[in-house]
């Protein structure tokens, strides 16, 4: 049976500048609405257990047995199996991507790749700098002097990488660093006089990776479940599997969408809670097999908000995922928007 618990309910006197907050917020792709509950998979009863009542947000509702053991075990069969086989397609959307070596040893590849042709030639000269920006400032140079020596495609894709770069110096700025300070991961910051400093090495973050067509048929079907209005009421905007390694975290942000469901299907042995800073009191989450968390990243629209272009996110749902100490973690993240024609005044009115 699962079990949906009302894990916190309450307001934070803590005000924080929302859009240095949103700079961290991924570019989520391909929204769509989810597909009707598969008749294989039967609904099971919910039940909703309030541990605080109260009309304030954010809401988080814990889930408990949200699969059986035996789901549990084909579905991370099926995601270990696929990314062993590359037959997973990674996530190339979310701003959090910088943080990870690979990424920046992948792009400097990508954009010597660019420049070798006109380095070989003599059209640029050669950069025998030995910093990590040396193929950037190649680049720059080419398509400032030689901007018809390189494909669009190339100009393209080194715009995308500047912008990449650009995002980890908002994060290295004194409001990121006021932002990566809320971690419950006390680690991550250290104290060098009167300064906060990061070891943006140290940050590993966690590999991502599109939920291929047979997980969401298992996924989709407890939605409605938990969510009134079903697919008529709400639409999906992203599906992500994580994958977290021993030495991964991810940094604190706000979801953009309504609600999120993020579902465990392999917890790890020590670390890996999911962490509510801004909350009174903070919380660290702890993650079961086979359960999750229904949360809202948003106030609800009855609210009397100014932005008519969607619900306005609320800052105390910011949130990050803890350091990895031990083990390996795998969750499966799900966007959702909501796009019922009832104003609610409180996101309780739509859980199931």
């Amino acid at each position: 049976m699962r079990i949906l618990s009302l894990l916190c309910c309450s307001h934070h006197d803590l005000q924080l500048d929302c859009f240095l907050l949103l700079l961290i917020l991924s570019a989520i792709p391909n929204c769509s609405s989810f597909s009707a509950p598969n008749n294989q998979h039967p609904t099971p009863t919910t039940k909703i257990l309030p541990v605080a009542t109260s009309h304030e947000e954010p809401i988080i509702l814990s889930l408990s047995d949200v699969f059986t053991h035996e789901d549990v075990n084909d579905m991370i069969q099926l995601v270990e199996s696929s990314i062993e086989s590359s037959a997973l397609t990674p996530t190339s959307a979310y701003q959090e991507d910088v943080f990870s070596k690979e990424a920046w040893d992948a792009e400097d590849i990508i954009l010597r790749n660019i420049v070798q042709p006109l380095l070989d030639d003599g059209t640029i000269p050669k950069d025998d700098s030995s910093d990590n920006e040396v193929a950037l400032r190649s680049f720059v140079y080419a398509v400032t002097h030689h901007p018809h020596k390189i494909t669009q495609d190339d100009i393209i894709a080194g715009a995308n990488i500047i912008q990449r770069r650009e995002a980890v110096e908002r994060w290295k700025s004194d409001e990121g660093l006021s932002i990566m300070k809320l971690s419950m991961d006390y680690d991550m910051i250290k104290e060098e006089g009167d300064n906060m400093a990061v070891d943006w090495d140290e940050i590993s973050l966690g590999k991502r990776y599109e939920v291929p067509s047979e997980l969401l048929d298992k996924i989709e079907h407890v939605i409605p479940t938990v969510l009134k209005g079903g697919r008529d009421s709400w639409t999906r905007t992203d599906a992500t599997i994580v994958k977290y390694h021993e030495g991964d975290l991810q940094v604190p942000h706000i979801d953009p969408c309504d609600a999120t469901l993020l579902i465990c299907l392999q917890p790890c042995l020590e670390g890996g809670s999911t962490c509510f800073p801004l909350l009174d009191p903070s919380r660290r989450l702890e993650n079961s097999r086979g359960g999750g968390y229904l949360f809202f990243s948003s106030h609800a629209m009855g609210q009397d908000q100014d932005d008519s272009s969607g619900n306005e996110r609320n800052v105390l749902s910011l949130h990050h995922g803890g350091r990895v100490l031990k083990g390996e973690k795998i969750v499966i993240q799900i966007m959702l928007e909501y796009n019922g024609d009832e104003d609610v005044q409180t996101w309780l009115e739509v859980v199931a």
